[in-house]
């Protein structure tokens, strides 16, 4: 296996420091929705999500190929729901904004070093 890209290794710690927040969050969201509200209910399905984040962030930094396939996937869904954010009112500017980080994220996992280390 290759060296690891330092493009991969940012978008794992983003995915770590990501997932992380979301976990906390959701713990918040959680005990505050008193564990059986539609709040709290949607808070651990964002645990969950933020736990599933933390194990994607972990195989990207050691060169899962199933991670890189989830975080692009994720990524392209990310980019789709904010285009389709302006005909819901959100401004051009919003949808850039949302749209940036995971565009960049694409790019740096789709790069030749990358693809070699992931084995494709």
């Amino acid at each position: 296996m290759t060296q690891r890209p330092l493009g991969v290794t940012l978008v794992a710690i983003i995915a770590w420091i990501s997932g992380f927040l979301q976990i906390v969050g959701s713990i918040f969201v959680i005990i505050a929705g008193l564990f059986i509200t539609w709040p709290a209910i949607l808070g651990w399905i964002s645990l969950i999500i933020g736990a599933i984040t933390l194990a994607v962030g972990v195989g990207l930094w050691r060169g899962n190929p199933t991670a890189r396939t989830i975080a692009m996937i994720v990524f392209a869904i990310t980019i789709v729901l904010q285009v389709l954010g302006i005909f819901s009112g959100a401004s051009l500017w919003s949808v850039i904004g949302g749209s940036l980080l995971s565009l960049i994220g694409l790019i740096l996992l789709s790069t030749r070093d990358a693809r070699s280390y992931f084995g494709r």
